[in-house]
């Protein structure tokens, strides 16, 4: 026998839900349901549970491409917003350790320190794991950093706004197998049930 088409698949589904709707309300929104799946497969060219299929694998596959990529450009944009906070925080206690340097006075000193650990402490920390990123020069590349994190926040943008229709379609589609499965189940216990009455 030739296998059903996913219109009559959907038809039997709703056909089901709609006989156990209490409402008007749910039947009126089981009908909208079927209507809406029934253009978006017209509109996608897709007939067959097969066709289905194969649209759920290309669809898949290109957004987990587009994931992959997006999550690399995420892990970067984490990297360097830490290395723009430490940043920060280098900037915000470097003139208390300025100040610090600037005392000669041992027990001046000391008391400074004790006054200020929680910032001293603060700057070493920054100064420590900035001074792995400084360039050849000395220097630490802040203002490219920056530069780098508003890029790749366009980059992201980009590929998210790639992403999400990709991602939307590929939810209807997993819906629209979902509802063709049940019918497929559905139909298998209808006819399961004749061949135990005609037995």
């Amino acid at each position: 026998p030739q296998a059903p088409t996913l219109a009559a698949l959907l038809t039997d589904y709703y056909e089901g839900r709609n006989a156990g709707a209490w409402s008007r309300n749910a039947k009126i929104g089981n009908l909208k349901n079927f209507a809406e799946a029934v253009n978006f497969l017209t509109e996608k060219g897709i007939a067959t549970l097969d066709d289905l299929e194969v649209h759920i694998a290309v669809q898949s596959e290109r957004a987990e491409t587009i994931n992959t990529s997006m999550k690399a450009k995420r892990d970067h944009l984490n990297e360097l917003k830490e290395l723009l906070r430490l940043v920060d925080l280098y900037r915000d206690t470097k003139p208390v350790y300025d100040e610090l340097q600037g005392i000669k006075w041992k027990g001046k000193r000391e008391k400074f320190e004790l006054e200020h650990e929680k910032e001293l402490r603060t700057f070493h920390m920054a100064r420590r794991k900035l001074d792995k990123c400084r360039s050849p020069a000395g220097k630490i590349p802040a203002h490219a950093w920056e530069q780098e994190q508003a890029r790749l926040q366009q980059e992201y943008k980009a590929k998210y706004e790639q992403y999400k229709p990709i991602q939307d379609n590929l939810r209807k589609l997993q819906q629209v197998k979902r509802n063709a499965d049940a019918a497929i189940r559905q139909q298998e216990q209808t006819r399961q049930k004749q061949r135990e009455v005609e037995r």
